[in-house]
């Protein structure tokens, strides 16, 4: 039997096509105005999943890009600093060589002084608000202006001599030590001139400590390591700055961290000696079992906790031995705020240990992530580049310092010692400043690398969400006349009675 159309079946198809013509129109027009065939999840369920995909690459090669960025902008900036540095190490190696005449001498000595000043400028560079050589340190400066000890190439005397002290005065000074009488520390005399040797005080023997007073807050120290007795003649140079400082060794105040447990103090135990390291060092002692001061295992890391050491009981009572190595005593005390307090699992102290020298940064190493699970080391520390414990095993300013010294004391052969060191610290910075270079060249290929795969990405997602403006314009068109038909057809059934229902 044939199903009867009723004019009611009619008008409900109707409002149905007008419905899907009126969402249809509304989602080209969506469409139009956002240029993308996906406005929300439902419009493809699959597609958005890919877009979703496509999108996070771009990020991550985004995040790669601002990296590799900030990286070769301080690999760029290390680069000319360190060229600039390398020129001024060319200019002071000159005016060692050219010293003729006692009057030549001098006016090359004031030169060598500026070239100094303008390294050590230099040196403490910042990208920034981070200074550019002080290697994860990038808060403070790396270098302050130095007081050294510089001993005469005459000297028979070859044990170490060491400054010590803060310079109180307001100028700079030349100090002049000369041994009147040798022999060993308590037993040599000596004597003082604050005038580069122009009048002398009264000789006084040598301390057993073998530590010199020479005014103003400053010190030298003779013969740390005992090797050889002091002989008569012998001449030692302190220049004195204002605002400078000495180059002994020291150590910070221990710290705790942040988060730990333990609420008592901890300081640097009474027997804890001189630091006498070759290198700066940071120490950290992490407990790793709980108990009360004297009771908890702990163990210790003498790279900042890069490695820890093994596992010890605390059979100390409140004292710990941080490193026992000769020259290098620091032991740990700890002191509890109450009868409760007690060690925490995980509770870290540590302490900063600085090696005898100018710098005060460390080497520590920058990175930055360029790629999944590729890291770029993009810093030169200054304890590599211009310190003894670095590539060329020059202390630069050291070296700067002896030369201006030498040119000043007309000490030509020890001008010409000083210049063979700066050519040796010379060819180090042009090493780093090659290395610098390799960096950045290895960094603008990632880039272009991620540029090419970007645009690929882009490509891909462009495909899957942006829409064809010229066919959907004309697919718009289609619609809106198939819309429009729809309206007039529901008029047609507007107009209808209540008969025309009823057949």
């Amino acid at each position: 039997m044939p199903m009867r159309i009723t004019n009611n079946m009619r008008y409900t198809s109707i409002v149905d096509n007008l419905n899907r013509a009126q969402n249809k129109y509304s989602s080209l027009m969506e469409q139009m105005s956002s240029q993308k065939k996906i406005n929300r999840p439902s419009d493809d369920p699959v597609g958005t999943t890919r877009v979703l995909d496509y999108r996070s690459v771009r990020e991550s090669i985004a995040q790669y890009d601002r990296n590799i960025e900030n990286a070769s902008a301080w690999l760029e900036l290390t680069e000319t600093r360190l060229e600039n540095i390398g020129d001024l190490i060319a200019e002071a190696r000159s005016a060692g060589v050219n010293n003729q005449s006692s009057e030549t001498s001098q006016i090359l000595a004031q030169n060598v002084g500026s070239l100094l000043e303008e390294i050590l400028s230099l040196a403490n560079s910042k990208f920034g608000d981070r200074y550019l050589f002080a290697g994860s340190a990038t808060g403070g400066d790396p270098f302050g202006r130095i007081i050294l000890p510089v001993a005469n190439s005459a000297n028979a005397f070859d044990g170490s001599v060491r400054s010590g002290g803060s310079y109180t005065g307001t100028e700079d000074k030349t100090y002049t030590v000369r041994i009147a009488s040798g022999g060993a520390a308590g037993t040599a005399t000596y004597e003082v001139s604050e005038d580069g040797g122009t009048t002398w005080g009264a000789a006084a023997t040598v301390p057993a400590s073998g530590t010199v007073s020479l005014g103003d807050g400053l010190s030298v120290r003779f013969g740390d390591d005992g090797t050889t007795e002091l002989t008569a003649g012998d001449l030692f140079y302190v220049n004195a700055y204002p605002g400078g400082r000495s180059t002994d060794a020291r150590i910070d105040t221990p710290r705790a961290a942040g988060n730990n447990g333990f609420a008592g103090t901890v300081a640097l135990d009474a027997s804890s000696g001189t630091y006498g390291g070759d290198r700066n060092r940071s120490y950290a002692v992490k407990f790793v079992g709980a108990g009360a001061v004297g009771e908890a295992d702990y163990r210790i890391s003498a790279d900042g906790g890069k490695t820890w050491g093994a596992v010890q009981t605390a059979s100390w009572g409140s004292t710990i031995t941080v490193d026992d190595t000769p020259g290098q005593e620091l032991v740990f005390s700890f002191t509890a705020s109450g009868p409760t307090d007690v060690l925490a699992e995980n509770d870290l102290f540590f302490v900063n240990a600085y090696a005898p020298g100018v710098y005060s940064g460390n080497g520590e190493d920058l990175s930055v992530a360029t790629g999944r699970g590729s890291q770029m080391t993009y810093n030169v520390t200054g304890e590599e580049a211009f310190t003894d414990r670095g590539r060329g095993a020059v202390d630069l300013f050291a070296a700067l310092e002896s030369l201006k010294t030498a040119l000043e004391q007309g000490d030509r052969e020890g001008a010409n010692a000083q210049v063979a060191l700066l050519t040796t610290a010379q060819d180090g910075i042009r090493q780093y400043v090659a290395e610098s270079g390799s960096r950045m060249r290895s960094l603008n290929i990632s880039k272009e690398n991620y540029q090419v795969l970007d645009n690929k990405i882009s490509g891909l997602l462009s495909e899957t969400e942006d829409v064809d403006l010229e066919k959907i314009a004309v697919e718009f068109k289609m619609q809106e006349t198939v819309l429009q038909s729809s309206y007039t057809m529901a008029i047609q059934i507007g107009k209808m009675t209540i008969l025309d229902y009823l057949t």
